[in-house]
């Protein structure tokens, strides 16, 4: 499901042009992840950078990232942009279960939480053997995105690391395992840091408003931040909504050389 990388270029770099700013913000919609600015009972698995609470890197580019979520709430108001938590700030680089998908599996099978870690572990370690110098990836940094409901910063692999991201989406997702655990690929792969969701949206929200602060945050984010984010390891993590994202000592980690 994930293309090449010129095609993965193409489509990312389409989400972060400021020209396609109005047509996405037409879609903005009110997250069911928050009530209010409360986080929303939202369970699941997933493949992230460790949080940049409890990460040493990319320390310069979450700082300025910060920043320029506090000007996004600034511009767009608390009530309509519910800004995440900067220690939660993270990649994703795959998405495993979630919401009633997830409450399903785990009623049906209450073994599902250590027989999908014990998979993961297995996947990470086939992942070791086809890459065995494994080397930190490096992300450029393309811009902001207007999701539907949420707002992110999204970034592209450099091409020489783009074939290890999708191997180990290819592994994940095309693990008989992790299919017969109700596990499969829903979106293709779009890097990318969220810094909030979409809350209390009115049907006659102020369109230009919300493009002329965006586009703006946007030019001065290109202007003044880092370019490349490292990605110097990831692993599996349970999350509980939104904004919380933890795991045990002995779950699946994959570290990456620097």
């Amino acid at each position: 499901m994930d293309g090449n990388y010129q095609s993965y270029i193409n489509r990312v770099v389409q989400m972060t042009a400021p020209v396609n700013y109005e047509q996405q913000i037409q879609n903005i919609q009110s997250s069911p992840k928050f009530e209010g600015q409360k986080p929303v009972e939202f369970p699941g698995y997933t493949i992230i950078t460790p949080p940049h609470g409890e990460s040493n890197y990319n320390q310069e580019f979450y700082q300025k990232l910060a920043q320029t979520q506090q000007k996004l709430v600034k511009g767009l108001g608390a009530d309509f942009f519910v800004a995440l938590p900067a220690d939660s700030f993270h990649i994703t680089l795959a998405d495993l279960i979630w919401d009633n998908i997830y409450l399903d599996a785990v009623t049906k099978n209450p073994n599902f939480d250590q027989l999908l870690i014990r998979q993961v572990e297995s996947i990470f370690k086939d992942y070791k053997t086809v890459y065995k110098e494994l080397k930190a990836y490096e992300f450029d940094v393309l811009g902001i995105s207007i999701f539907p409901r949420a707002i992110a910063v999204c970034l592209a692999p450099k091409e020489e690391f783009y074939e290890s991201v999708v191997k180990l989406r290819k592994l994940i997702y095309q693990d008989e395992q992790i299919i017969d655990l109700g596990i499969e690929q829903n979106y293709e792969f779009a890097a990318h840091v969220t810094l909030g969701y979409f809350s209390n949206v009115s049907d006659d929200f102020d369109q230009d408003k919300v493009k002329s602060v965006i586009t703006e945050i946007n030019d001065q984010w290109l202007e003044n931040s880092p370019s490349t984010f490292t990605v110097e390891q990831f692993e599996v993590r349970k999350f509980t909504d939104m904004t919380n994202f933890v795991r045990q000592d002995d779950w699946a980690v994959i570290k990456l050389q620097k």
